[in-house]
């Protein structure tokens, strides 16, 4: 876990409270605290005081779980050549393709449109058409951010989790507004992993989380 302690360690107080509020981390959160929690909520109650996996493993855990295409993003690669990052980026871009197709045509549209007007990466334009890991992997920094602030504003609303600071771009506001209260049980249905274990929705919103990070910097 030292890559995310690191990353953490790093963060400002408002974002570790936005993470452990995302993780439901009830015990406070220091950089410690939210590795302790994300033990926890891969191992559970017993299992955390055995888990000693990176989290690099647990990324791609929650990967697995969302159903990336890996034979995509390996393009003929190990898992050892991989950066935890593009593992990262892979689950972005798949819960970002999730969350459209919950989406109306008109809602796609409302969606895409915006982000077009938030970003001028040349190769945004080839992902809104045609999606892929591959694509994200020629992604800026920024646009990578815009898509995983984008998916993490969806499903803090389908989950009902108001964070007490902001964080999300404003394609994150125009989805809450084309959507509407009702719209986001429905988003919830399509998006959230599709799991009945709590943990794993929890992990995947530290990915996404944790994606924002890296990329807020870059």
């Amino acid at each position: 876990m030292q890559e995310f302690y690191e990353i953490v360690s790093s963060a400002t107080e408002e974002q570790c409270q936005n993470l452990a509020e995302l993780t439901n981390s009830g015990f406070g959160h220091s950089p410690e605290i939210l590795c302790d929690h994300i033990k926890y909520l891969r191992g559970g109650s017993i299992g955390q005081f055995f888990c000693h996996t990176s989290w690099k493993q647990i990324v791609t855990d929650v990967a697995d779980q969302v159903g990336i295409n890996w034979s995509e993003i390996l393009d003929h690669r190990t898992w050892h050549d991989l950066s935890t990052q593009e593992i990262e980026d892979a689950v972005v871009v798949k819960q970002f393709q999730n969350m459209l197709e919950q989406l109306t045509p008109e809602q796609r549209q409302q969606i895409l449109q915006d982000l077009r007007q938030e970003s001028d990466d040349p190769h945004l334009e080839g992902f809104l058409l045609t999606g892929g890991a591959m694509l994200a992997a020629k992604m800026s920094g920024f646009g990578v951010y815009l898509l995983a602030s984008t998916v993490l504003g969806g499903l803090t609303g389908a989950l009902g989790i108001t964070l007490p600071f902001a964080v999300y771009m404003g394609v994150s506001q125009t989805l809450a507004v084309i959507l509407g209260p009702v719209g986001w049980t429905a988003l919830a249905g399509g998006v959230l992993f599709s799991l009945n274990q709590p943990n794993w929705n929890r992990l995947g919103l530290s990915v996404l989380y944790i994606s924002t990070l890296r990329h807020s910097r870059t």
